[in-house]
């Protein structure tokens, strides 16, 4: 049942950009159907975020407790520059819809993806430091979403922060801390069942995917070329998201390209199904709008740096390869 589990999962991620794009399509073509699952997303959300965490372990945050000067000031410019940028692009590329530009807001406060790591890997990253950053802001996530949201877009959006506080705790940092735990007092359990948990919350994303679409069919429908903006603004955010991770890790960790790697990729990958199911519970649906297309974006785009880091991979060895005369 385990090998079945992980060829499962093996195609679910070959097929995943398909995948997605067919979950939007359906709950776009049937929304009657998918709209009446919108109370079960904070469940969806907690056996997310509660998998996502059997991937850490308490003791990966060594590795932030060795380099956290440094990992710290990452974190300032995650938190801090990328999303008054973000909030600056939706004002200037989408003027007059202030719940779409906190929807870019929100993509930036997210905890860094799972799959993260595994692009750091297939590109020799540092996985230890990768899985350490995966494990603090999934962590501090509870407390850092609903605090700098409010900070970010409290003046322009309503939204009960009070009970974005008590859902994320609720559904987000709890769930994370005995996931945590569960991995670190009982990993050979963890490790029996992580394979079908992951089969689980990629299904748990693409339904969370159609109800989320199903959600916004009325406000597609108003939104007419507008669409088209935050298409645009999520592309330039999304890029951004990679520079900003590629010269700040180059400054911060200069002599370390595996680092460099780790920084890279988590600085740009966040967990879209924690996003779109705490926009579809917590904001107004159009919110929602920005999260879920980003899906659409994010893997591509993971896979596009790793052609480009091959490639300096490549140019950087024929450079040391000595030349004969």
């Amino acid at each position: 049942m385990k090998e079945l589990a992980l060829q499962i999962n093996r195609w679910i991620s070959s097929k995943f950009c398909f995948l997605v794009v067919a979950s939007l399509i359906l709950g776009l073509l049937a929304p009657g159907i998918f709209v009446r699952l919108r109370s079960g997303v904070n469940i969806l959300l907690a056996v997310t975020m509660f998998t996502m965490a059997l991937s850490c372990r308490f003791s990966d945050f060594q590795q932030v407790a060795r380099l956290w000067k440094r990992l710290a000031f990452i974190l300032v410019i995650s938190y801090g520059i990328v999303p008054l940028f973000a909030l600056s692009l939706g004002k200037i590329i989408l003027p007059g819809e202030p719940s779409l530009a906190a929807g870019l807001v929100l993509i930036s406060l997210l905890p860094v993806a799972v799959t993260s790591a595994f692009w750091t890997e297939v590109n020799e990253g540092n996985l230890p430091v990768t899985l350490s950053i995966i494990s603090v802001t999934t962590l501090l996530s509870g407390v850092v979403i609903p605090v700098l949201m409010q900070v970010y877009v409290g003046a322009i959006v309503e939204f009960d922060s009070a009970a974005l506080v008590a859902g994320l705790v609720k559904n987000v940092l709890i769930p994370v801390i005995i996931g945590i735990g569960v991995n670190q007092y009982l990993p050979n359990p963890a490790k029996a069942v992580k394979p079908f948990l992951d089969v689980v919350v990629k299904i748990c994303l693409f339904l969370v995917v159609a109800i989320n679409a199903a959600v916004i069919v009325p406000y597609l429908e108003q939104m007419g070329k507008v669409l088209l903006g935050v298409i645009l603004a999520i592309m330039i955010h999304v890029f951004a998201c990679y520079v900003v991770g590629y010269c700040s890790a180059r400054l911060v960790f200069p002599h370390r390209p595996d680092i460099q790697t780790s920084i890279l990729y988590t600085s740009s990958m966040r967990n879209n199904a924690a996003g779109i199911a705490i926009a579809l519970a917590y904001f107004s649906p159009f919110v929602a709008v920005p999260v879920i297309l980003s899906i659409l974006f994010q893997q591509p785009m993971a896979a596009l740096v790793k052609t480009l880091l091959d490639r300096r991979a490549r140019e950087s060895r024929l450079a040391d390869f000595p030349t004969t005369r």
